[in-house]
């Protein structure tokens, strides 16, 4: 069976890079037949040779011009697009031909909330669930966050997208080769104990006092059986590490090897 891998996450998260340096990796290493899809209709340039590229279809500028739309309400209507073409887009390759691919990585727009968010996409998911094995990987950008509240914030924001969408989705940390120590402590509370957070909130006050502690006490809860990873693209054991949780997310009968 055809793995997918949809990987989300806000702007600059790193979701091309990852689509590159995980395909890559995993045909070097593991030797499958893997296919990098492209659903940015706004991406310049692609830092991988895609099986499967919106673009061929339209762009973001080209959708931006004939509806007379900016950047963010271009993004919206693309969604749409897409939608109503759903069937004709499963049509080609790679989905009209699964069998030949092991693996399938969609990358998805930056505009999360222009793309995730839009009730169309659930169409779009649902139809991967329908092909075959889907994981939807969110990538919570490590660069952003500098305290407790930051690390708290990012993770609902996969929360949220998990009840927008109605579907399972799993917590990645990427640009770990960038966190600095006072970081990298703040992130491995975030992804081991949550709620140790609470004791290096400090001087908080207001209304953020008081919501802090109940969105800790949904991380706790959504946490979930699955440990969430720090990633690197330039770290193939972090690669490696992905995979695998990506395995044990997917199937627990199953084999990526």
């Amino acid at each position: 069976m055809t793995y997918i891998v949809v990987f989300t996450g806000p702007a600059g998260s790193g979701k091309t890079s990852l689509t590159k340096s995980y395909g890559d990796w995993l045909r070097s290493t593991l030797f499958l037949n893997v296919c990098q899809a492209n659903f940015d209709p706004g991406a310049e340039n692609l830092p991988y040779n895609p099986c499967f590229d919106i673009r061929d279809y339209f762009t973001l500028r080209e959708i931006m011009k004939q509806y007379g739309l900016g950047p963010n309400g271009a993004f919206v209507k693309t969604v749409q697009i897409i939608s109503e073409k759903i069937n004709e887009l499963m049509s080609k390759e790679p989905f009209s031909r699964l069998g030949e691919w092991d693996i399938i990585i969609i990358d998805t727009p930056g505009q999360l909330e222009a793309f995730i968010f839009q009730p169309e996409t659930r169409i779009l998911l649902n139809k991967f669930y329908e092909l075959g094995r889907t994981v939807i990987v969110y990538l919570i950008d490590s660069s952003l966050i500098e305290t407790p509240a930051d690390a708290i914030t990012m993770w609902f924001l996969g929360i949220l997208l998990q009840i927008k969408i109605g579907l399972d989705v799993v917590p990645v940390i990427t640009k770990a080769d960038i966190l600095s120590s006072n970081k990298r402590e703040v992130v491995t509370k975030l992804l081991s104990s949550p709620e140790k957070l609470l004791e290096d909130l400090g001087d908080y006050e207001g209304i953020v006092s008081e919501i802090i502690p109940d969105l800790v006490s949904i991380a706790v809860k959504t946490r979930g059986a699955y440990r969430p990873v720090l990633v690197s693209t330039n770290d193939p054991e972090s690669i490696e590490e992905l995979h695998y949780y990506i395995h044990e997310v997917a199937c627990s009968c199953g084999d990526l090897t």
